[in-house]
């Protein structure tokens, strides 16, 4: 077993604990870094990791994630493992409130991993798991103990935890891989699942309730027809949309499946009936990819008061190295999106509030052949660009995203004609991240029709949107700064293209 000592040596229970003159050096650090998005939610120094809590309460829209804003210091290393907490009241725009929660009590002394949010009359009510390990005094023989707990945060924004633990693993037939809580409620009654790992080392998700916050019950597994399905699910997900019942995870140790199952780990959703909370039986259809990018993990929705299911994400993957731990910091957010479901599956579009970025619109309109055209925005990368496209007539038609000036560096997207095709390739887009997994990623498309193609591009990533949303790709790009222009041609036939880009203001 790993000698998991080194991972918690200088643990401090509050960042506060540390000597302000730490925190501000990595905090200078990260400022260097020329990867700095521009309207994506990134830490201020170490690591960003999954969404957490996000929820719509008291008038504000409210995004915790996993932060370890030390996890990169030096001489000396500190630890300190909690959820940050940003508010905002458009989901464009967030204010950063520090630590909502911090790894210090015998509940989480280890690490506060994941959890969910729910409003419940005027508190908002938190759940989460609490990781500690015991027999650490030994060398490589530390046992995990997961804590489901429980927490109120009131309207000032001040967190209350439940010291007496709402579940307790492992559970009998389980490991101690049990994790994740997503709540939610229905008929007066409140529901989570949680990822689990069987003792066969196979994943599942476990269905649990409660009427009154505190007892919890297990229902059982979800299930879903899906019992042997990768070693873990991670970040579990239901919830009912469009009539119809969906069961978000990722399930982690699948093998790639021809251009399915790239990652390291995978993203996606069951779709069908809505499931039966009193067995948890879920007849459901077969696993789609929600993201079908390089960089995509950990998602949660909520609904807010409009209605809206929206989804949000870690744009980044567990155990891959980025390049911008050079400068202390690693992870992002993706841009919120709105989910429905179309022809039985997810759509996904980013939330309308992206207009309140908007800046300068530069309008195209092109016949493309086999020389190469730049498209005319901007010298810099924070564009929301949509395309109408028609390459019915070509063998493909190629854009080139945060290219330099001879158009040797770039983020290259084919639509190919002939198969049928769409690739995204970022080989020659910079810094190389994650060569093991490939890179490319593709997605079968009817290009005998003219297609839209919405691109959500910032410094450091972009987010693609093709047949309304049915197939997304999310990915991170390390690239010089001077890379910004944009390039198109068709090969063996012509195409035309019409691009409507705005570019966008930075965040607040």
């Amino acid at each position: 077993m790993t000698n998991r000592r080194a991972n918690f040596i200088n643990m401090v229970k509050h960042l506060a604990d540390v000597p302000e003159k730490n925190v501000e050096r990595e905090i200078n650090l990260t400022k260097e870094s020329p990867y700095r998005q521009g309207y994506h939610v990134e830490s201020e120094s170490g690591s960003l990791g999954d969404p957490n809590g996000f929820s719509y309460f008291n008038h504000q829209y409210h995004l915790f994630y996993q932060w370890s804003p030390l996890a990169f210091s030096q001489t000396p290393h500190y630890t300190q493992h909690g959820w940050k907490h940003l508010v905002s009241k458009n989901l464009v725009d967030w204010q950063d409130l520090g630590a909502g929660i911090e790894s210090d009590t015998v509940l989480d002394k280890h690490g506060t991993y994941s959890g969910s949010a729910l409003p419940v009359g005027d508190q908002l009510f938190l759940m989460y798991t609490g990781n500690t390990w015991t027999n650490t005094e030994s060398e490589d023989d530390w046992h995990r103990v997961p804590y489901q707990v429980g927490a109120m945060m009131d309207k000032d924004n001040h967190v209350e935890k439940w010291m007496q633990p709402l579940l307790t693993g492992p559970l009998e037939g389980y490991t101690g891989h049990f994790r994740d809580p997503k709540i939610f409620k229905k008929n007066d009654e409140y529901y989570a699942v949680l990822g689990i790992q069987r003792e066969n080392l196979t994943g599942s998700a476990l269905l649990v309730k409660s009427s009154d916050l505190h007892d919890w019950q297990i229902v059982g597994e979800v299930k879903a027809k899906h019992e042997d399905f990768g070693y873990m699910w991670e970040c579990p997900d239901y919830y009912e949309l469009d009539n119809h019942g969906v069961l978000e995870f990722c399930p982690q140790g699948l093998e790639s499946q021809g251009n399915k199952f790239k990652n390291i780990y995978q993203n996606g959703y069951l779709i069908g009936q809505k499931m039966n909370l009193k067995s948890g039986e879920f007849n459901c259809g077969h696993f789609h990819e929600l993201d079908k990018g390089f960089d995509f993990y950990a998602m949660q929705t909520m609904r807010d008061t409009k209605g809206r299911k929206i989804l949000m994400a870690w744009m980044g993957l567990p155990e891959i190295k980025y390049p911008t731990e050079k400068y202390h910091y690693t992870g992002c957010m993706i841009f919120p999106r709105e989910l429905h479901v179309k022809n039985g599956l997810i759509v996904q579009k980013p939330v309308d509030e992206i207009k309140d970025l908007y800046q300068e619109e530069y309008d195209s309109e092109l016949t493309l052949d086999e020389k190469l055209v730049e498209i005319k925005a901007e010298e810099n990368n924070r564009r929301d660009i949509k395309l109408e496209l028609d390459c019915s007539q070509a063998y493909d038609t190629v854009l080139d995203l945060f290219a330099n000036e001879d158009n040797t560096q770039h983020l290259r997207l084919i639509f190919n004609h002939k198969k049928q095709e769409f690739i995204v390739n970022r080989s020659n887009c910079g810094i190389a991240i994650a060569e093991t997994y490939g890179v490319e990623r593709s997605c079968h498309l009817n290009l005998d029709q003219k297609i839209i193609v919405r691109i959500l591009q910032d410094t450091s990533s972009a987010e693609i949107f093709l047949n309304d949303g049915q197939d997304v790709f999310s990915m991170r790009v390390f690239t010089a700064k001077d890379n910004h222009r944009i390039f198109a041609s068709s090969h063996n036939g012509s195409a035309k293209l019409r691009a409507e880009i705005h570019q966008l203001r930075n965040r607040r």
